[in-house]
């Protein structure tokens, strides 16, 4: 009888960490985002005036340069394992969330480089980039796309945030356009788990990190989906072009190109 019993109690402890994981999941505000690394500043940093920086000192007369519109589309996790010194923390999520077989970067990469395919017959100048952003990157619109993961595949959604400092004074008017136009054009649902934390975005940090956006360029972080959701799957990985359609047509409008 022995044997039995040991079955018939390691068969009711299994079932009831599956039932308590089921609920935990389904009930937890967990977000990938929310704890990978590269979601934070490395203090909280008063507002001050402007002229008291000598860092924004250049700025206070600060000019586009000349050339067509540039836009920058970051792709989340792609070349981790090539970032410098200062961003060495990024390497612990190598790939980033995961669902369906692929990899964060993987299915961000597909979905940049065809939208900087359509972006380029407007005659715009575009940067598809990796985790490493280049020293004081300046482009008329920095988008970084990241997709985002939890423990309940019920779980989805898209989330946008733009940078705590905005000295652009254009990246909410770009967040704005690209919530409207990314949901028109998915479907998805806003997800507003949007924390201090990802307003706090590493390559948004130039103040900390050599390898970070010029303070006057205009962006934006969007998550554009849970690689952990069956439904949100369906677009980001089976049919990419939808997500492109919204993300292009944020930028043109953003930039009012025609």
């Amino acid at each position: 009888m022995k044997p039995a019993y040991y079955l018939l109690t390691a068969i009711f402890l299994v079932t009831a960490l599956v039932a308590v994981w089921t609920v935990t999941a389904a009930n937890s505000p967990y977000r990938f985002t929310e704890y990978e690394a590269g979601f934070d500043e490395a203090e909280s940093i008063p507002e001050t005036n402007i002229s008291l920086e000598p860092e924004l000192l250049a700025i206070q007369d600060w000019q586009r340069p000349e050339g067509p519109l540039r836009v920058g589309l970051q792709v989340g996790h792609w070349k981790n394992e090539e970032v410098p010194e200062e961003l060495e923390g990024l390497k612990k999520n190598a790939g980033g969330a995961q669902g369906g077989g692929k990899y964060e970067w993987e299915v961000m990469l597909n979905i940049a480089t065809l939208a900087a395919e359509q972006l380029a017959q407007y005659g715009i100048e575009v940067d598809v980039l990796p985790t490493t952003v280049p020293p004081n990157y300046y482009a008329d619109a920095f988008v970084a796309l990241h997709a985002d993961g939890n423990l309940d595949q019920y779980v989805s959604g898209f989330k946008i945030a733009h940078p705590r400092r905005d000295y652009s004074g254009l990246s909410a008017e770009l967040e704005a356009i690209m919530y409207e136009q990314y949901e028109a054009a998915t479907g998805f649902r806003r997800d507003s788990n949007v924390t201090r934390r990802m307003r706090g975005y590493y390559a948004f940090n130039w103040r900390r990190y050599d390898h970070a956006i010029h303070p006057m360029t205009p962006a934006i972080i969007l998550e554009t989906g849970f690689l952990t959701s069956p439904a949100d799957r369906k677009i980001l990985i089976n049919n990419p072009q939808v997500a492109v359609e919204g993300i292009v047509q944020a930028v043109l409008e953003f930039l009012k190109v025609d």
